[in-house]
């Protein structure tokens, strides 16, 4: 008799007609009904066929001028599987363009009358071998509200909807699916360690984003794929013994440390029992760096990953992964990954979409060419990604969630359920938030579904890639307007020269100079894409910083310095006010610079808070005074800090001019004499004629 209804119903939906339940009239509800439905649970979360389902609720009154009466409420199925994952997307957006049949042996009683703004609750049961399914698939589950409403009298008060996964028997290959779990924040340390805002504290405590994650995961072991930034663990190490938080121009003290401690423990004991993989240190946002010639900091950032993660939680991790912010990359960027030795690069499905249509969901395994050889994309399926990311706030909308991500795995297994697949889910970015609730309700659900695996990381790169030719979308100027801005990274650079000449400068400077060097990571973060004020005020902090350190190693002298000649050596008193040595180098050049030969002063060491007085050789050409300028210079010859302005000048010229004044004075005399002589003679000589 079953399979007569199932038939029927084909039928009549082949037909185009209304499919109705055993001479129960259905239809379609509408926005302008007065009643409203919720699906608040549907149990057991994977059901089987000897499942007995239990569905519930809530109905409501929804408009203000009548009451509605003789409320019952009954079971929809849809009379075909959903034909495509794009059909999934439809339902979850409340479409009513897939509703079913319904069943009258369902109908439960709800309430004789419903006042306008009332609700009721309502519970549903039903064996699942009572309800007319074809075979296996996904299918569009309903709740119908009938009733009376005075203007149209007995009817269709209002519809609640949700996906069914129905896959009874496990199918010849289950599929693979590797859940990616990242665990990363803003990194907004300055490099003192004061925290800017209070994001990461409130991230961690009791209730906040990251707790939530690491309460929802603490019973998984293989089952999902850690990914941490090192960056994340070091800050919440440093606020486990105490910290600091800028608000405005005030440092208020954390008031977190007992929740640091006891997530970083959380997050130690996963690593003791688990492989963890790694970002690279803050997250950095690569295409931005290497596009401003900040290649280093790439390298940097992943070489000091593995380090930082082993003092913090005791774990080098099990590799480093670089989750491309956006899911797209460059193809310089990624050559510049692969020679870092990144393991993959976590990317969207939709960026290496398949040339021709494989009729399956493919793989989402990838191997891309790179100058240094191949390199593994783990490609995020949309679809999972859509339902993760799908509102979590009620029970309602965590109902819709959860069945929106098993009825995706369910349909792409029954996509081609003898071939073997692995498909990653996985949130859009690192910073994600999910309620626990619904994560663990997802992770029962997986272990208990007969078509799906839970695969770790490791295992998935291992697997050989996909067969399907895939074309791969360009990264253009739309991406590139998403990067961290150019004046930015100018601004980064800026400070990454500045650094460099205080390790230039200063002895043993790493005490001095890592913690900068840390927090100049942290600025090229590509969280900093959605917060750049924030990556701006803590460059702002790193530059006065390097500008402060700089200030501690000046030139003293000014004023005037008069030589006798025109040679001397030049007075400078150089102060060091680090509690170190340093070693600098003086440079002067006049203005304008034909007018001084000079030199410059091999660099010296200068003791822990001492003053030397150096000086330097010259040579001024010309008597008026020159103004020259005072420049330290590194071990390397290059300008540090800032420069002083002295004044020359010289009495050789002017004792020059007096002799020459002299000289043509006495050889005018002479002149004059000789002159004289001359004029007697010929007078004398005109009279001896």
């Amino acid at each position: 008799m079953r399979r007569v209804v199932i038939g029927l119903l084909t039928v009549l939906l082949a037909l185009g007609l209304p499919a109705t339940g055993i001479g129960v009239p259905s239809a379609h509800a509408t926005e302008s009904t007065p009643g409203r439905v919720v699906l608040t649970s549907v149990s057991p979360t994977i059901v089987s066929p000897s499942s007995r389902m239990i569905i519930k609720g809530r109905v409501a009154n929804t408009n203000t001028d009548y009451d509605l009466t003789d409320l019952s409420v009954r079971l929809t199925i849809l009379p075909a599987p959903l034909p495509s994952r794009a059909a999934l997307d439809e339902v979850s957006e409340r479409s009513n363009a897939y509703d079913g049949f319904a069943i009258s042996s369902t109908t439960t009683p709800v309430a004789n009358r419903l006042k306008p703004g009332r609700q009721k609750d309502f519970s549903i049961r039903v064996r699942m071998r009572d309800i007319p399914i074809p075979g296996p698939g996904v299918y569009v589950l309903g709740i119908e509200l009938i009733g009376i409403d005075p203007r149209l009298g007995f009817t269709v008060l209002g519809v609640g909807r949700t996906l069914l996964p129905w896959v009874p028997d496990a199918p010849e290959a289950p599929l693979d699916l590797a859940w990616l779990w990242p665990l990363a924040a803003w990194p907004g340390t300055t490099p003192d360690g004061v925290l800017l805002g209070d994001s990461t504290p409130q991230a961690i405590s009791s209730g906040g984003r990251l707790d939530h994650l690491l309460e929802a995961g603490t019973t998984a072991r293989k089952e999902v794929s850690w990914i941490i930034d090192p960056s994340l663990t070091e800050a919440v190490s440093a606020m486990s013994s105490g910290y600091l938080v800028a608000e405005g121009d005030d440092l208020v003290p954390g008031t977190e440390e007992q929740a640091a401690g006891r997530w970083l423990r959380d997050v130690q004991s996963i690593a003791e029992r688990t492989s963890i993989w790694t970002l690279p240190y803050a997250d950095i946002d690569a295409d931005a760096l290497q596009r401003g010639g900040l290649d280093r900091d790439v390298v940097r950032a992943v070489s000091i990953a593995g380090p930082v993660s082993r003092a913090t939680i005791g774990s080098t991790g099990a590799g480093s992964l670089y989750w491309a912010p956006g899911g797209r990359i460059g193809e310089s960027t990624l050559s510049l990954l692969a020679s870092t030795g990144v393991s993959a690069v976590i990317l969207r499905d939709d960026v290496l979409a398949p040339i021709l249509d494989p009729g399956l969901t493919p793989s989402g395994l990838v191997d891309l060419d790179t100058q240094f050889g191949p390199m593994r994309a783990v490609l995020i399926d949309s679809g999972l990604r859509d339902a993760l990311a799908m509102p979590e706030s009620t029970k309602v909308d965590r109902l819709q969630a959860r069945q929106r991500f098993l009825a995706e795995t369910a349909f792409i297994t029954l996509e081609a359920p003898d071939i073997e697949r692995t498909i990653i889910a996985g949130p859009g970015n690192p910073r994600w938030s999910s309620d626990p609730r619904l994560l663990r309700e997802l992770l029962v659900g997986l272990r208990l579904a007969p078509w799906v695996n839970l695969v770790p990381l490791d295992d998935v790169l291992a697997t050989p890639a996909s067969s399907v030719s895939r074309s791969r979308a360009t990264y253009g100027p739309a991406q590139r307007e998403r990067e961290l801005p150019p004046d930015y990274i100018d601004r980064i650079e800026q400070a990454q020269l500045s650094l460099g000449l205080l390790r230039q400068v200063v002895d043993n400077p790493v005490d001095i100079t890592e913690p900068i060097a840390g927090a100049l990571l942290r600025s090229g973060s590509a969280a900093w894409r959605s917060q750049l004020a924030t990556g701006f005020e803590l460059l702002n902090i790193i530059q006065a910083d390097l500008d402060a350190d700089t200030a501690k190693v000046t030139v003293v002298s000014r004023g005037t310095i008069t030589f006798s000649g025109d040679t001397g050596r030049i007075p400078i008193t150089v102060a060091n006010d680090f509690d170190r040595s340093v070693t600098v180098g003086l440079r002067v050049e006049g203005a304008p610079t034909a007018r001084l030969q000079a030199d410059p002063l091999e660099p010296v060491e200068i003791e822990a808070g001492r003053r030397a007085s150096l000086e330097i050789p010259v040579r001024i050409i010309g008597g008026e005074p020159l103004p020259v300028t005072v420049h330290l210079i590194t071990t390397e010859g290059e300008d540090f800090g800032a420069s002083a302005d002295l004044q020359l000048q010289t009495t050789a010229y002017s004792r020059a001019a007096l002799w020459v004044s002299v000289g043509a004075a006495v050889l005018l005399f002479v002149l004059v004499i000789l002159d004289a002589v001359r004029r007697s003679r010929a007078r004398r000589n005109e009279a001896a004629e």
